[in-house]
């Protein structure tokens, strides 16, 4: 195993933390699949209020400040993704929980101790990620193929040049990785490959992925927290009515008084917990995955 940083402390009540942790993110994924998308607020809010009482009955200071300084953190950065509509309210909530809970993870539970020198939800997300992006292309790769065959995509210079600047940042990187004098692990540079071909596809194909997840909702059936597809609106009604992404009360009323019967909703947007569920149980359980995969 790979050793290149000093042991990390040991984490008081690091059992129950991660019993905690896994528990209620677990439950917030299930509500995320088969609840649509919408988890009860006592959830995440009990979420929360449990990594704060476990910080305080396993005080000690160097982990409850770097647990509150990482959910403090994590909280922000994601409640912006959340008010662009690009975030459920609950992932936000349930991120900086899992921050809290689980600041940093000196040993899994069934795998040698792993001097992991980054907070502890930056290993949960990794294999989160890979699963989550897995699932997009294997939800997609069909739905852009059977556009393609039937000749409903068009390439033009503008929807090209995303996906061609994207190419020469990741050839000139693979240079750089080239000119180091110790050479990086196959299964590294396969999955930095992996991870640039789908954002690649993602790119390219960003307005089919887009127009597939749409559809015309009655504007009395608009619920909190969806998200408008502002692009398919009209630009001067979306600037009279102030419109943003993320629905609230006060844009149902403005769209009600607007006389609009049918809005575009982003209903078909994927869903994230489950991944974040399955990657924090390998995390907890194996470790970090990208130390695994250096380590080779």
């Amino acid at each position: 195993m790979l050793e290149l940083f000093s042991p990390l402390p040991e984490v008081p009540g690091l059992l129950l933390r991660a019993v905690v942790a896994l528990g209620f993110t677990g439950a917030a994924a299930y509500f995320d699949m088969f609840n649509k998308k919408w988890v009860p607020n006592y959830l995440v809010y009990g979420f929360l209020a449990a990594a704060l009482v476990l910080n305080v009955i396993y005080f000690e200071q160097a982990v409850f400040t770097q647990a509150i300084t990482f959910g403090i953190v994590i909280f922000a950065l994601t409640y912006f993704l959340y008010k662009a509509g690009q975030l459920g309210g609950a992932d936000v909530y349930v991120l900086a929980s899992i921050a809290m809970c689980l600041p940093y993870l000196p040993k899994p539970l069934l795998a040698p101790a792993q001097n992991v020198p980054y907070p502890f939800l930056l290993s949960a997300l990794a294999p989160a990620g890979l699963a989550f992006i897995l699932h997009m292309v294997a939800r997609f790769l069909p739905y852009v193929s059977r556009k393609l065959a039937a000749g409903e995509i068009k390439f033009t210079l503008w929807k090209a040049a995303g996906p061609a600047a994207l190419l020469a940042v990741f050839s000139f990187f693979l240079f750089a990785l080239s000119t180091l004098p110790i050479p990086l692990p196959a299964q590294f540079i396969a999955i930095l490959s992996f991870l640039f071909v789908s954002l690649f596809f993602f790119t390219l194909f960003k307005e089919e992925i887009k127009d597939s997840m749409v559809e015309q909702v009655l504007v009395s059936r608009l619920q909190e927290e969806d998200v408008l597809a502002l692009e398919k609106m009209d630009p001067a009604l979306v600037k009279s009515l102030e419109l943003a992404p993320l629905i609230t009360k006060e844009t149902v009323a403005s769209l009600k008084k607007s006389k609009l019967t049918r809005v575009p909703v982003y209903t078909g947007m994927p869903f994230f917990l489950p991944y974040l569920f399955l990657g924090l149980l390998f995390s907890v359980l194996f470790g970090d995955l990208l130390f695994y995969i250096i380590s080779l």
